[in-house]
């Protein structure tokens, strides 16, 4: 019997392999002629059989190659405890037509051949294929009991049942003809001891040799008993009692494997639901709450086993505390969605951290499971992701190498587009952010952090669009606001630094301090908006600006600096201009596509950052028409009309948004 241990679905090995004697020891060699096929036909039926099933398996297989062989035996009918002892008995028979390799198969059908032939020609073909099944049985039983995990198949359980007859067999007749037993047994030990040894060192399955011989031997010595080697009459009895043994048989490795599938299938459901789009966060909420109660379960399911082998232990010890945490995280995703604050990705994060140790197992029970597609090596990948730090200045804009203020390190694509996981740093070493990017595009949960180890602000982007709920958070890090993305825009609640509420379900004053108490800005919302006057002062006290506020709409405003100089503004001062204005841009742009005469004729629709120092950065695509003519787009922007950065309270310069259409 050859048995099969996985130590992971995706590395498999052989691990037993029968050893048997090119002949039979204690037999003279049988002449191959016609009369072996009368006198021997279900040696015959056997090993055609054999090979027949074997032929079956790699067609239905398509390899000889492992993991899938060694799956497709499991899938078929092969011997693994957990199956065998549930509720597919039949695996007792089927896995002795079943070899792992051609070499195992020629071997046994070899020994089959030699030992078989004698065999079934003393004690007549019924017999013969009696003891042969016995035997195969008891090694079976043999192998269920003492073996943990593994798969095994094949007929040397079962041929050396034979051996062990022919043993028996073979000291009676010595006796009574008056011939000396002792060659015999020493025959017999040095096939035993040589047997072992190459046992041990292709792992082959010892119990299962041992229980096909005892069966064999104890067979023997009942035929003696009755003194006949044809007929059965007490070996009938080998029925009830296999039968006995097979119910008397511990069921512990059917039980922690069927918890271990649980847990597995938590598993499958939950990358399952992160692989499909669409879903909305009530969606996710059900999921989680039925994985919480799902990890319940499990933990319910590894504490009803009264026994398990100590081989387990260690396992058992690291799958509690997996599963502990397990829960932990899905308690920490519930609480985000019900509560809406994406504060609790850094508890996920922390838990997916501390889970890691726990996840290296001796015992990974993951045969069942579908043997994923070999990924193509990078080189023929159609896309590919190269890791990256890249530093940037104070306004975020690329540099070369160190020094800067921040580094960002993630994966990019051919093209230059930051894709999936990114963690932005300040040039100490502390996080800034944290994010995942599409195409360049931030989507998905964003954390950001100040320079001491608090929260800035905390949310989700629907490709670069703030989406939900929005945390900000004061310099000491306590919560500064509550801020929702909808339709609109609507502040629910507002806290000083101190923890006292301004703002309550979208209406309240606003009162922002200077250090040294002097009011820095005021103003009141009302549905969530900032309506009517605004003022704010400079940090003398000194008036500083004056601003009118229709549902959150700027519609006036007017400042002064501590220089005297004035500045008179409404909502546009908020947002990038071209200088001169849009008109100039547009005709500028009309004039360029004109020169190009393209082919193709469209809109492209471009966004991009203009910084303080009227630096255009970070274009994005949103309206496309083929690459060559997104890029002369591109192109055309950065070199038309300088542009003017965003101003707050008419002189403030700031980075922001614009927005630009090429008309090809």
């Amino acid at each position: 019997m050859i048995n099969f241990t996985f130590l992971a679905i995706t590395d498999q090995r052989l691990s037993r392999q029968a050893i048997v004697p090119n002949r039979n020891p204690f037999y003279l060699s049988t002449p191959m002629n016609l009369s072996f096929f009368r006198k021997s036909p279900a040696t015959l039926l056997l090993i055609v059989t054999n090979l027949v099933v074997f032929l079956g398996c790699y067609y239905r297989a398509g390899t000889l190659s492992d993991p899938l062989w060694t799956q497709g035996l499991l899938f078929r009918g092969a011997e693994f405890a957990p199956l065998t002892l549930d509720k597919e008995w039949y695996r007792l028979f089927t896995h002795m037509f079943m070899h792992g390799n051609i070499m195992h198969l020629l071997f046994n059908m070899y020994a089959l051949f030699s030992v078989g032939s004698e065999v079934e020609q003393i004690t007549g073909t019924n017999k013969f294929l009696w003891i042969y099944l016995i035997c195969g049985i008891t090694a079976s039983l043999a192998s269920l009991y003492f073996n943990l995990f593994t798969i095994g198949v094949g007929a040397s359980g079962a041929i050396f049942g034979l051996f062990g007859f022919s043993l028996v067999i073979q000291l009676s007749e010595s006796r009574k003809n008056d011939h000396p037993v002792v060659p015999i047994v020493i025959n017999f030990v040095i096939f035993l001891v040589v047997n072992m040894l190459f046992a041990k060192m292709l792992n082959a399955d010892s119990s299962a040799h041992v229980g096909g011989l005892a069966g064999g031997l104890v067979l023997g010595a009942i035929s003696l008993f009755s003194h006949s080697y044809r007929t059965m009459r007490i070996e009938y009895l080998f029925i009830p009692a296999c039968v006995s043994l097979f119910i008397a048989l511990p069921r512990y490795q059917v039980t922690y494997f069927n918890f271990f599938q649980k847990v597995l299938n938590i598993e499958e459901a939950t990358s399952q639901l992160f692989n499909q789009k669409g879903l909305s966060d009530e969606d996710f909420l059900k999921h989680f709450k039925e994985q919480f109660a799902a990890w319940d379960t499990a933990q319910a399911m590894l504490n009803a086993h009264t026994y398990l082998p100590s081989a387990l232990h260690s396992d058992t010890t690291k799958l509690r505390h997996y599963i502990a945490l397990r829960r932990r995280e899905a308690n920490f995703r519930i609480n985000m969605i019900e509560k809406e604050s994406y504060r609790y990705m850094d508890s996920v994060e922390w838990v997916q951290e501390k889970i890691q140790p726990y996840m290296q197992l001796e015992h990974p029970l993951t045969m069942m499971r579908p043997i994923k597609n070999q990924v193509l090596p990078d080189s023929l990948s159609p896309t590919r992701f190269e890791r990256v730090q890249v530093w940037y200045d104070e306004e975020w804009k690329e540099l070369q190498g160190p020094p800067g203020a921040f580094y960002r390190i993630g994966q990019r694509d051919s093209i230059g587009q930051w894709q999936g996981p990114v963690g932005d740093f300040y040039k100490n070493g502390m996080v800034q952010m944290k994010g995942t990017f599409d195409n360049n595009q931030r989507n998905g949960i964003f954390l950001y952090y100040s320079d001491h180890h608090t929260y800035q602000s905390v949310g989700r982007y629907d490709h670069d669009r703030f989406v939900g709920k929005w945390e900000q958070f004061h310099n000491n890090g306590t919560l500064k606001s509550e801020e929702y993305f909808h339709d609109g825009y609507f502040l629910k609640n507002m806290w000083d630094s101190l923890g006292n509420q301004l703002v309550k379900d979208g209406a309240g004053k606003y009162l922002h301090y200077y250090e040294n108490g002097v009011i820095a800005e005021e103003g009141e919302y009302k549905d969530g908006l900032k309506q009517g006057i605004w003022n704010g002062r400079h940090s003398n006290g000194a008036m500083h600006f004056e601003e009118f506020f229709s549902d959150g709409f700027l519609v006036k405003g007017r400042s002064r600096t501590l220089d005297g100089q004035t500045y008179v503004y409404d909502e546009s001062s908020l947002y990038p201009m071209p200088d001169g204005g849009n008109k100039q841009l547009i005709q500028y742009l009309m004039k360029r596509t004109r020169q190009l005469d393209p082919s193709q004729h469209g809109q492209v629709t471009l966004t991009f950052n203009v910084t303080t120092r009227s630096e255009l950065r970070d274009f994005k695509v949103k309206n496309s028409l083929s690459k060559e003519l997104d890029e002369k787009a591109i192109q055309f922007v950065r070199e038309g009309p300088m542009w003017i950065p965003a101003r707050e309270h008419g002189h403030l310069k700031r980075s922001g948004f614009a927005r630009a259409t090429i008309e090809f």
